[in-house]
């Protein structure tokens, strides 16, 4: 069987350089090169790949083609391969002269609330009218041009999330005549934890700050009413993806916050070992690694229950009402308990152990899968 890995899916997303489908699709061709399984790569030469994709496959000569130069469907034809793989098949559901295995991470475009706050992220006006015309146009139309191709017979689906195969099936009973595996998505942290530092600022931390459904202002407010009500003192939040120009929403208090735009994944770690409390009010993910990046360094999780979260955090995390600033600062009231916090930095990091042997297996189960 001759395998062609879709590295393109690991490449720059829309306005993305690194994007969830992307670390997923990269963690899944490192693995594969790990077990010694001969395969070939397809990329497009116009966009960045990341540095350590290119050293690994010179390093071990995997033939690497370019579809800015050639048309995919000829490279498959040229070569005789028999299977794709892509972390985020968009790209390759019509291609019919080969089986073609994607992972499906989730149906966000048509189970994501319809936030009221997104007028109050700059820059969302094409978001919105993408909502708009899902709303009109309804989910059958959806499913016409962006699920059926992937009912064709040659393609296999597999996603990340007990949540996220059954939301298939739930919006779309035609999905049950698949058999959709279920691999928990792979664990995203470094291989050796950073040292945290005792003498640290204490600060509440959100990430990915500049996308509303990752419901990040609503944390911003309540923290901005907490330290105006006088309920929180010499604590600090801290958000990164975003310079806080995004929001529409006057701070009253910023002194308090730090923006810091985008960071690396090496200085994301340090963020996560230090930090007080991590709290993700995202209103849908398809399986969501940043609660356990932080439970894995004992810090204590408030976040959504909503989508795939309470089933990764488990009785791991504290959940809240994302669409309720009100209780958001409840929680982040709750923290500041002693009891709290520490019972829910136990929980958490027991959570981030069980998910992970869960994950370690499952990474092994889909090489099995995609290749055998």
């Amino acid at each position: 069987m001759k395998l062609l890995f879709d590295l393109n899916a690991t490449q720059p997303l829309d306005k993305a350089k690194r994007h969830g489908g992307g670390k997923y699709g990269e963690i899944i061709f490192f693995r594969l090169v790990e077990t010694g399984i001969e395969f070939s790569c397809f990329y497009d030469s116009r966009k960045w790949l990341n540095p350590d994709v290119k050293q690994v496959v010179s390093a071990n000569n995997i033939s690497l083609f370019d579809i800015a130069k050639k048309d995919l469907t000829a490279i498959i034809r040229e070569n005789k391969f028999d299977r794709i793989y892509s972390s985020l098949p968009k790209g390759v559901r019509d291609i019919r002269d080969c089986e073609v295995y994607g992972t499906i991470h989730g149906l966000r475009r048509v189970e994501t609330p319809r936030d009221s706050f997104i007028h109050k992220y700059k820059g969302t006006l094409k978001e919105y009218l993408k909502i708009k015309a899902l709303d009109i146009m309804g989910s059958e139309l959806y499913y016409r041009d962006t699920i059926a191709p992937l009912m064709a017979d040659n393609f296999h689906i597999n996603t990340v999330s007990e949540h996220s195969k059954n939301s298939m099936y739930a919006y779309y009973s035609q999905m049950r005549d698949k058999d959709i595996k279920v691999f928990y998505s792979p664990n995203t942290s470094s291989k050796t934890p950073v040292p945290s530092n005792e003498s640290a600022e204490k600060y509440f931390l959100q990430v990915s700050g500049n996308r509303w459904e990752k419901n990040s202002l609503r944390g911003v407010m309540a923290f901005d009413r907490l330290i105006s009500a006088g309920l929180i003192e010499n604590m600090r939040m801290k958000v990164t993806g975003t310079d806080g120009t995004i929001y529409k929403y006057k701070l009253q208090n910023p002194d308090t916050f730090d923006f810091l735009g985008y960071v690396s994944e090496e200085d994301l770690e340090y963020l996560y070992a230090d930090a007080y409390c991590f709290l993700y009010p995202s209103l849908n993910e398809g399986f969501g690694y940043p609660p356990l990046e932080a439970m894995r360094y004992g810090i204590p999780v408030i976040c959504s229950p909503f989508s795939a979260i309470a089933e990764v955090c488990g009785s791991g995390a504290l959940y809240f009402n994302p669409f309720s600033v009100r209780e958001i600062m409840n929680r982040m009231l709750m923290m500041l308990e002693p009891k709290w916090h520490e019972e829910y930095a136990k929980k958490g990091y027991e959570q981030y152990r069980r998910i992970k042997k869960l994950q370690d297996e499952d990474l092994d189960k889909m090489i099995k899968y995609i290749t055998e």
